[in-house]
This record gives structure tokens, sequence and C-alpha cells, in this order.
């Protein structure tokens, strides 16, 4: 049934949390199907760009644009440099003896 390809009897056999968790796995494939789709493209128009570009200069594919996904995985790596700084210091400041 559906874009989960489910027959009825599969379907009424699903618990709510099965059918939950069933829903949410095709919506993020969706997902990361249309991302790829958008930086396939992006790609694409920059080895195009480059065609056309003056010798020795170079148009890299994050020239063109930054998609809200890849500013997301920013921001993660920021937090998590920050809390290997934090965890480096506390490492640094517990092997001092006073």
């Amino acid at each position: 049934m559906g874009l989960l390809g489910l027959t009825p009897d599969s379907l009424y056999d699903l618990t709510f949390r099965e059918f939950s968790n069933a829903v949410r796995g095709r919506y993020d494939f969706n997902e990361l199907q249309r991302r790829s789709d958008w930086e396939r493209t992006r790609w694409q128009t920059a080895l195009l760009l480059n065609v056309h570009m003056k010798k020795g200069s170079k148009l890299i594919a994050t020239d063109l644009g930054t998609f809200p996904w890849e500013k997301e995985e920013d921001n993660e790596k920021k937090i998590q440099q920050g809390w290997a700084m934090l965890k480096a210091m506390a490492t640094k400041d517990n092997g001092n003896t006073r």
C-alpha cells in the first residue's frame, strides 16, 4: 500500500511504533535522495562553468552556494570541536597536582 509497499495484511500486523518507524525511514530515504540530487546538480554546474573559467582559476561546487543541511553539519562540527576542547582542558587540569 502506497510508498511503503505494504500489503493490507502486513500493514495491519504492524504496531503503531513499527508503522511510525517505517514511515520515518521512508521519509529519511526520500530526503537523502533529494539532497543527493541537489548536490549532484551543483557539482555538474561547477564542472560546466569550469570549462569557461580563465586559465589558472577554478570554481568549486561550494562556491555556487551552500545548502541548509550543510550549514547544520558545520554547526554540529563546531559543537563537537567545542566539546573536545572542554574535555582536553578538563583532562589537562586533572593531570596537574597542586
